[in-house]
């Protein structure tokens, strides 16, 4: 029963860090706002950040309010999990999973973009489209150093590899931050 309950608390912990990282993204990468996906996401995740911009607003197209709330989620979640022990490896721990699913959702779009251009070519999907606009930040600087190779964009291939070694790096510095390594 405890472990069922505890599936249940990571999987809307989860979700919601991923709305908000969602949202940060969206904003950072200044997506398209009208595309329908961004708006849903938009819509649940107004009533929480709306009221916090007040208190912290962002700063050029990054959205603070909405990295806190992440990070929040996750450190109620560890706290939750762990019986509320010392605040310093919960805010850690915390820190480290909402850079890991930010991380992940990066690549995971990456990935999922790749396969689409190679399945659904010249596809104009609002998921697709909106994936394609979150990850251009972070593929761009790569398409910059390596010149188009027959048709072929190896720039995403790089930037994956590229969030493979910042996500070992991160657990490392993070291994260590905690007494884990």
């Amino acid at each position: 029963m405890a472990n069922a309950f505890a599936f249940l608390l990571e999987v809307i912990a989860t979700m919601a860090t991923f709305f908000f990282l969602a949202r940060f993204l969206l904003q950072a990468a200044r997506a398209d706002f009208y595309n329908p996906l961004s708006q849903a996401i938009v819509r649940l995740t107004d009533p929480i950040l709306k009221p916090l911009r007040r208190v912290l607003p962002g700063y050029r197209s990054l959205d603070f309010a909405a990295i806190l709330v992440a990070l929040l989620v996750q450190a109620a979640f560890v706290w939750l999990l762990t019986g509320g022990t010392d605040a310093i490896p919960i805010a850690g721990v915390a820190l480290f999973k909402t850079v890991t699913y930010l991380i992940s959702i990066l690549r995971w779009s990456i990935v999922i973009v790749a396969i689409a251009s190679f399945i659904a070519q010249g596809s104009f999907h609002p998921a697709l489209r909106l994936l394609d606009q979150i990850i251009e930040p972070v593929v761009s600087p790569f398409r910059k150093i390596l010149p188009a190779m027959g048709g072929l964009d190896f720039a995403p291939l790089v930037a994956l590899v590229a969030l493979y070694m910042l996500e070992m790096i991160l657990e490392d510095l993070f291994g260590r931050f905690l007494g884990l390594g």
